[in-house]
């Protein structure tokens, strides 16, 4: 399985946050790439783990929005369009 990830958040300076799926499993984590002036390397956690840390964080909200749009997403997906029947 190949490694798929969605950025969901960049800072005023630079850094990202970015969902990924990662492995044989799938598994979902958020990465935090920091900018390059920093020199910091990038660091995963879980979502629960990131979201423990700082909801109301402008990377909290973030994320929340784009559960919340991928939940819509995936809501229209479900719904029986005209003709489909």
């Amino acid at each position: 399985m190949s490694n798929l990830s969605r950025a969901f958040y960049t800072s005023s300076n630079g850094d990202r946050w970015l969902v990924v799926r990662v492995g044989e499993r799938g598994e979902i984590f958020v990465r935090h790439e920091p900018n390059r002036a920093s020199g910091g390397q990038p660091s995963e956690v879980d979502i629960e783990t990131f979201m423990a840390r700082g909801p109301s964080s402008p990377e909290g909200k973030a994320l929340i929005d784009l559960l919340d749009q991928l939940r819509d997403e995936q809501d229209r997906e479900g719904v029986d369009k005209p003709g489909d029947r």
